[in-house]
Parts: structure tokens; C-alpha cells; sequence
């Protein structure tokens, strides 16, 4: 299928730094007026926490302005071909044993790194005290589609242009400017370590053709650090056993 609009590689690469600058201007400023907790999730969840609406109203403008806009653009409107934002299969079954690997690494890297206070209050971000299974589910279904956006456009959309563009170690320098960048509202540790993990999911890409091995590995990260956060908080309780209303 051909694009509606033909543009040239540097000009959609320009587009796309252009179009992440103001998506993610748009969801800093509303999770900060928290205009989707107060005009959407209060009103239509009323009897959810507090806890609860705040995350799900966090990560629903994340899933918005990171995946679904960018995807109505550049997928829709400029109609750029799945497989040249990296949204195929490519060569990830070649790979699988790599991506298991780095799996089961950053399974135990983030069970190791949630014992520290400072990741279980960053990374724990459905603030509620005790957990039950609906809980434990609704964070990681979340965090999983969120990532799903995040990743499609890192390491899908903006990887392929800029690779397409600029060649390997431009497009790997810009990938990871923006994707630090973007961290830097969360404090200095997670932009920096933004930096290495950024190396990776794009090497992945690169080695695969596609952005999938990069949201098994994020979204694995953003899970099971929350999750083993909330375990090894000794503030909050999980319950294995459902609530009885």
C-alpha cells in the first residue's frame, strides 16, 4: 500500500522527532492537570481508589498520546507499511533464545533491584495498601498494553525511520537521546538507566526487524519490577485469596 503523503526519509524522521516532542508534551501536561482522572475516571469510577484511578488515568493518557496517536499517524495517515515500523515478526523466532535469556536476566535483575526503597516507590505505582488478584492482574494487563504503544514507537516507528534516514549509529544516538529524555521527568536514575536498557531494545530491533523482542523485554521490566516491589514492601499486603465483597 502506498503512503497518502510521500515524504521524503529525513523528512519523516524530522516529522517524527517533531510529533514525540508535542505527544509527549500533551501527556506530562495532562497527567499533571490530571485531566483524564478528573474529567474521565472519577466520573465514570466512581467507587475505584483513589490508587487505582490514578494509574489507570496515568497510563491510559501514556497509551493515547505514545501509542494510539502515533500509530493513527504514521500507520493511518501517512500509511508507512507495519513492516517498516518494525510491526512483523522479522526474525524474532531466529533470535528466541537470546530474547529467553535476557528475559530470565531481567526477571532477576528486577527481583534484585525492588528490594531498594527507592525502585518500590517508583515502580509500585497503584498506591493501594492491599492487593488482591483483580489488582495484581489489572497493573500488569496496563503496563502491558502501554508498553506495547511505548515500544511501537521507540523501537518500531522511530527506530525504522531514523535507521532508513541517518544509517545505525545515528539513528541509535537519537533513539537514545529521546528515549532519556523522556525519563528525565521520573529523576536522574531512571533517565540515566534509561541509556543501557535503550542500547539493548534497539540492538534487538536491529538484529530482528522488529519492535517485539523489545516490548517482551520492556514490558517484562515494568511488571515484574512492580511486582516484586509490592512483595518486598513491607507496607503493603497481597492477598492470594479473592475479596468478598
Amino acid at each position: 500500500m502506498e503512503e497518502i503523503i510521500r515524504l521524503k526519509p529525513g523528512a519523516l524522521a524530522f516529522l517524527a522527532v517533531f510529533s514525540i516532542a508535542l505527544l509527549f508534551y500533551l501527556y506530562y501536561f495532562t497527567s499533571k492537570q490530571k485531566v483524564i482522572l478528573n474529567r474521565i475516571m472519577r466520573p465514570a469510577f466512581p467507587s475505584l481508589s483513589d490508587g487505582v484511578l490514578e494509574f489507570l488515568s496515568e497510563k491510559l493518557g501514556g497509551i493515547i498520546f505514545t501509542g494510539i496517536i502515533p500509530a493513527i499517524l504514521f500507520l493511518g495517515v501517512l500509511r508507512i507499511p507495519a513492516s517498516r515500523a518494525g510491526l512483523q515478526m522479522g526474525l524474532t523466532f531466529e533470535f528466541r533464545y537470546l530474547i529467553i535469556i535476557l528475559v530470565l536476566v531481567t526477571c532477576l535483575l528486577s527481583y534484585v533491584f525492588s528490594r531498594k526503597s527507592g525502585i518500590q516507590a517508583m515502580s509500585a505505582d497503584l498506591k493501594i495498601k492491599n492487593w488482591y488478584p483483580r489488582h495484581l492482574f489489572l497493573y500488569s494487563a496496563v503496563w502491558i498494553i502501554y508498553i506495547f504503544g511505548y515500544e511501537l514507537l521507540f523501537r518500531g516507528i522511530l527506530w525504522s525511520l531514523f535507521f532508513e534516514a541517518f544509517g545505525f549509529w545515528p539513528a541509535l544516538l537519537i533513539n537514545l537521546l529521546l528515549y532519556s529524555a523522556v525519563h528525565i521527568s521520573k529523576g536522574k536514575f531512571m533517565a540515566l538507566g534509561a541509556l543501557p536498557t535503550g542500547i539493548i531494545l534497539c540492538l534487538l530491533s536491529y538484529l530482528t526487524g522488529s519492535f517485539l523482542p523489545a516490548f517482551f523485554i520492556h514490558s517484562t521490566i515494568a511488571v515484574m519490577t512492580g511486582l516484586f516491589s509490592v512483595y518486598h514492601n513491607p507496607e503493603i499486603r497481597v492477598h492470594l485469596k479473592t475479596q468478598h465483597v
